[in-house]
Order: C-alpha cells, then structure tokens, then sequence
C-alpha cells in the first residue's frame, strides 16, 4: 500500500501550485495593461492663442511667435501650427483681419493684420436657479449682449482666440528634455532654471511639484497705433502630451506659456518671458 503525503507535504504542494496560478495571474493583468497602454496610446499637441484690446487699435500687423523645430530633413524651422485646422472664436473672419504664416529671418511667425481691431465687449450671465420640479427647458435662456464699449451692462472683454488640437504628433513626445527636439516658441533664450519638490508659483506662473521650469523670453514684433492708455494683452499656449489608459488615463506632458499686456502703441520688437514647463506626469 503506497505511503500517502503528509499534511506539510500536502501544503507544500498547495503553495506551489498557488504561486504558479499567481505567477500566471500576474502576467495576464500585466500583459493586459500593457496592450491596453500601447493601444490607447496618443501622443497630441495642443495650441492656444487668447488676444484683447482695451480700445480700439489701427494698422495693425503683429507677429507672434509659434511653436516651431528645427527639421534636418528640410533643412528649415518649420511649426506644427497649420491654419487650415485652427478654429477661430469672437473672430469676424469676413472683417479685414487675418492670420497667416509667414518666415521672419528664417523663423515661422503667426502674423495677424487688420485695417483696425475693435474691442468687444459682453454682459455677465446670472445663474438661474431651478425650483424643485421645474423642467430646466422651461426656464428662460440667457440672452447675450455685445458691445464695442465697456458698460455697466457690457463689463466684460472678450478676447479673440485660436485654437488647434492635433491628435497625432507622429511620434512619442519628449516631454522631459524637448529642447532641440520638440516644438517650443522660436527663436528664444533661456533666463534661468528653476524647480522645486513641493511646487512653487515664479511670478504668475505655477510649477507643480516635480516638474523643472525654465523662464524663456522670445520677440513680438509689433506694429499698431491706439491711445497711450490703450493695453493688449497677448496670451499664447502651446502643450505636448503623451497619454494612454491603464485602468484611467494618465500623461505625462510639457507646456510653455507667455501672456503679456503692451502699453500704448506699439512699433518695435518686444522680449517677452513666458515659462517653459517639462517632465509633468506620469513616467
């Protein structure tokens, strides 16, 4: 009669074979995240371009930098902004402005021109509140109203804006060190580094924690006359990001950023600082 394991054999056995179907488990989930990841994977750039006047302004021509890189195929700095995909808003495209790309000393530049821009103004929207049991398409919509003048009924400015989404950059985006190598606001010099584990604000800009920010400047030459009084206030964005879903989406990304206000009329070029944000998210 053969000898039957003990109960420590019998529990040997138990485990191992447990630790094989968790061995197993683990590199099914694993497999499985990792084909969900590449799957889903987009690597995207984004841009936005925010414009306001105080007043009106007159022969204008303004030339803003975009996001632009060196390409050795071509030999040229070419952008990533192509006009054909950007959406306009508060922007009356029949009027006499445009919006073109044109090389600057060998330099892609956004220039925006315009016989004159006028100011546009809006009112505030007051939220309505919705008594228990009233049907929300019962209650009146709100109306909006647009003034080229500030008013107690029109306060607040409305800015001219452009945007453009590219949901495929052709390429994993380096988002740590893209100098050289990704799309950044050209040309442009680097005043200084800064970073911090905890996050810190550097003037108006905030850098989250773990990120490295580096402070930039790069020329508006603009061209335009108005009242001394007068403020334009220019907001640019641009933003590279990777993301992938792995039981939620997570990104890892940079971002630069300039806003600036001019004073009076303008005929000149300006250096103008912005923050270069890199190595944001998830890696």
């Amino acid at each position: 009669m053969e000898n039957l394991p003990d109960d420590s054999g019998r529990i040997n056995l138990a485990i191992i074979v447990l630790i094989v179907i968790l061995v197993m488990f683990s590199a099914l989930i694993i497999g499985f995240f990792s084909f969900t990841a590449s799957e889903s994977a987009q690597s995207v750039y984004i841009y936005e371009l925010k414009l306001s006047t105080s007043g009106s302004i007159e022969d204008v021509t303004l030339l803003i930098p975009v996001p632009s890189y060196y390409n050795p195929d071509s030999g040229n700095n070419e952008t990533v902004i192509n006009m054909s995909r950007v959406s306009f808003k508060n922007v009356d495209r029949s009027s006499s402005i445009s919006a073109t790309i044109e090389q600057v000393n060998g330099i892609p530049m956004l220039n925006i021109s315009a016989d004159r821009i006028t100011t546009l103004y809006k009112n505030r929207i007051e939220p309505i509140a919705i008594m228990p049991g009233q049907n929300e398409s019962e209650l009146p919509r709100p109306t909006h109203m647009y003034s080229e003048n500030y008013s107690e009924e029109t306060p607040l400015l409305v800015a001219m804006e452009l945007h453009m989404y590219d949901s495929d950059a052709g390429h994993e985006i380096d988002t740590r060190m893209p100098f050289g190598k990704e799309p950044l606001f050209m040309p442009y010099r680097i005043l200084e580094n800064i970073s911090s584990p905890d996050g810190v604000m550097h003037e108006d800009y905030y850098l989250s924690g773990g990120a490295v920010g580096s402070v930039v400047e790069v020329p508006f030459t603009l061209s335009y006359t108005s009242d001394d009084e007068n403020v334009l206030t220019i907001s640019s964005e641009f933003e590279g990001i990777n993301q992938w879903w792995v039981g939620g989406w997570q990104s890892n990304s940079y971002r630069e950023r300039i806003n600036h206000e001019f004073i009076g009329e303008s005929n000149g070029t300006y250096w103008v600082k912005g923050i270069l944000t890199t190595s944001e998210g998830v890696y």
